[in-house]
């Protein structure tokens, strides 16, 4: 600092270099480099962390998945619980143990078929109930207005 207060200025243009007593607010013009008291770059990382989550919505993206992952397993239950035993009455068995066998070389294959049927029946059911929840609830109704 000069005798005036103000800051020093390095004698080659090209460069220059301001010295800000702590406590003093962040300035940043044309590329002049400020020292900042550190409780400031603390606040300053803070608030472009929450900018940062407000402006990409990640709390909301992230609430999202959680609700889904909830709603995934009610529906897979509900399955298991209400479709699977439906599914047994129709087929004899457990659907997942049903499987072809083939023969290859005197060698027998298993095919287990009944499993790939149950799962896509599952995933139908899962993709209806989540849908089902989505409509109920009008979450796709809640999309804010510009």
């Amino acid at each position: 600092m000069n005798s005036a207060g103000q800051p020093r200025q390095a004698e080659d243009e090209s460069t220059t270099t301001v010295v800000v007593k702590a406590g003093s607010k962040k300035h940043d013009h044309h590329g002049v480099s400020v020292l900042l008291d550190p409780e400031d770059l603390v606040r300053d990382q803070a608030t472009g962390f929450t900018n940062f989550l407000r402006d990409y919505a990640v709390v909301g993206l992230a609430t999202g998945f959680i609700i889904g992952q909830e709603a995934n397993t009610v529906v897979k239950q509900l399955v298991a619980s209400f479709i699977q035993p439906w599914l047994q009455v129709i087929f004899g068995t457990n659907l997942t143990s049903r499987a072809a066998v083939w023969h290859h070389d005197g060698r027998p294959i298993q095919v287990p078929w009944g499993a790939f049927v149950y799962d896509i029946v599952e995933f139908f059911f899962v993709v209806v109930g989540i849908y089902v929840v989505i409509k109920l609830f009008r979450l796709d109704k809640l999309k804010k207005k510009s």
